[in-house]
C-alpha cells in the first residue's frame, strides 16, 4: 500500500492539527516491519517527498507571527483566496503524484485538494456548524462551501473521538455511519515524563521569566478556547492567591481577542499575568511540568491534546465538562462548566488549596495519558487506509 499524506498543516509553527499530522506520520514510519505501508509520500504544498525528505526539510520556526498576520489580512481582503490556493495546490499535487502509483490520499485537515485518488479525510471537530460565531467568517464560509464535497468524496472519514463522530453524523445526516471511524489522537507519555525536562527547568524558567508557581493555559488565544471565561474566573480569586499563582498564557494569537483584551490588560497592569506567546515545542513539557495547575476551559474540542499532554506531565488539570474532554481525560481532571466563570473559579480555588487532590491528579494523569499512544492512532489509521484503498 502506497500512502500519500498532505503535509502542509505540519509546516511552520505547529498547532493541534499540525501536531496530529506530524505525530501520525512519525508513528506510521516507525511501525514494525510488516505493519508499515509499502511507501509513504508527503505533499508539502509544492512537491511530493518521501517521509524522510519531508522530516529533514522541516523548519520548526517557519511561518511566524508576521506571516500569520499577512495570511489573515489576505483572507479578509480577498475572500476567495482559499479557492485560488486550493487550485494551485491541486495542480502541484497532480504533477508530483503522477510519478508513483499511490493507493490513496489522506487529508488531515478537513478539506482536501480535489484529486482523483481514493480519499481519507480527518475531521477534527464540527465547530464551523456548532459554534460558527467563534471562527472567522471567511473560514466558516469556506468550510460550509467545501466540506459537503469533501465528505462525499471520502471513502473513509476519521474523527478524533466518539464525541466528534456523533457530532458529524448528527450535523451531516447525509454521511453513512459505516464510513466514519474513530482514531483517537495520542501522547508520547515517555517523552513528557523524561527526566531531561526537569533538568532543563531552571534554564527555561529564566528564559521565559516564569514565576515560582503559576496557573497555566496553553493553546491558541481565541474565543472558542474560552479565555474570556478563564480570565473572568481568575479575577474572582483572592488577591493574595493571584499574587502567589500568577496566570501564564502561552500560545499563538488567534482570531478576535476583543473578547478578553481589556481584562488581560487589567491583570497585566497588576503584575499577575504573563503572556509568553508561541512556545517552542521543546519547551512545552518543561512549561507544563512546572505549572501548579493547567486550565483548559474550552467550549468545544474534538479531542483536546494540550490537557492530555499536561496530564502526561503529572500536572493537575482543570477542564471544561464539555464536548470530547471528559471522554479523553477520564478521571484525570477536575471538570467545570465552561459557561460559568463562578464554577471555573471554584474549581480553580479547590485545586490550588487541596494538596491531596493535587497528588491524586499527579498520579492519575500519566496513567491516563499512557492509554493514548500514537502507535494505536497509527494502527487505527492504517486499518482505515486498507478499507479505503
Amino acid at each position: 500500500m502506497r500512502i500519500l499524506l498532505n503535509g502542509t498543516p505540519m509546516l511552520g509553527r505547529l498547532t493541534g492539527i499540525g501536531q496530529y499530522g506530524l505525530r501520525l506520520l512519525e508513528a506510521l514510519t516507525t511501525l514494525p516491519d510488516g505493519e508499515r505501508p509499502d511507501q509513504i509520500g508527503v505533499f508539502n504544498g509544492r512537491d511530493v517527498l518521501s517521509a524522510e525528505s519531508f522530516f529533514s526539510g522541516l523548519v520548526a520556526d517557519d511561518g511566524g507571527p508576521r506571516h500569520e498576520w499577512l495570511k489573515g489580512l489576505i483572507r479578509r481582503v480577498w475572500p476567495n483566496c482559499r479557492d485560488w490556493a486550493d487550485r494551485v495546490r491541486r495542480r502541484r499535487l497532480a504533477k508530483g503524484a503522477r510519478l508513483a502509483d499511490w493507493s490513496l490520499f489522506h487529508e488531515p485537515n478537513f478539506v482536501a485538494p480535489q484529486y482523483a485518488l481514493p480519499l481519507v479525510t480527518t475531521v477534527h471537530d464540527m465547530s464551523y456548524l456548532r459554534y460558527p460565531q467563534f471562527m472567522p467568517r471567511d473560514r466558516v464560509a469556506w468550510l460550509r462551501r467545501r466540506m459537503d464535497q469533501s465528505l462525499r468524496r471520502s471513502r473513509v472519514i476519521l474523527t478524533d473521538s466518539h464525541f466528534t463522530r456523533q457530532e458529524l453524523l448528527e450535523l451531516c445526516p447525509q454521511v453513512d455511519a459505516d464510513r466514519v471511524r474513530v482514531t483517537w489522537l495520542g501522547v508520547d507519555a515517555a517523552y513528557f515524563a523524561d527526566p531531561v525536562h526537569a533538568a532543563r527547568a531552571p534554564e527555561v524558567r529564566r528564559r521565559l521569566g516564569l514565576p515560582s508557581e503559576f496557573v497555566l493555559y496553553l493553546g491558541t488565544l481565541e474565543p472558542r478556547k474560552n479565555l474570556q471565561g478563564l480570565v473572568a474566573a481568575y479575577r474572582q480569586l483572592p488577591a493574595e492567591m493571584q499574587a502567589h499563582y500568577p496566570l501564564v498564557l502561552a500560545g499563538m494569537s488567534g482570531w478576535n481577542q476583543a473578547y478578553f483584551r481589556k481584562e488581560l490588560a487589567e491583570l497585566r497592569e497588576r503584575g499577575v499575568l504573563h503572556q509568553l506567546g508561541y512556545v517552542a515545542q521543546d519547551d512545552v513539557p518543561v512549561l507544563m511540568r512546572e505549572a501548579s495547575v493547567f486550565c483548559f476551559p474550552s467550549f468545544y474540542e474534538g479531542f483536546g491534546l494540550p490537557p492530555l499532554e499536561a496530564a502526561a506531565c503529572g500536572t493537575p488539570v482543570l477542564a471544561s465538562r464539555a464536548a470530547s474532554l471528559p471522554e479523553v481525560l477520564g478521571e484525570a481532571a477536575v471538570y467545570v462548566d465552561p459557561h460559568s466563570p463562578d464554577d471555573i473559579a471554584a474549581g480553580l480555588r479547590r485545586m490550588l488549596d487541596d494538596r491531596r487532590l493535587q497528588a491524586e491528579l499527579r498520579q492519575a494523569g500519566p496513567a491516563r495519558a499512557a492509554q493514548f499512544p500514537w502507535q494505536r492512532c497509527a494502527r487505527q489509521t492504517l486499518a482505515a487506509y486498507r478499507r479505503a484503498a
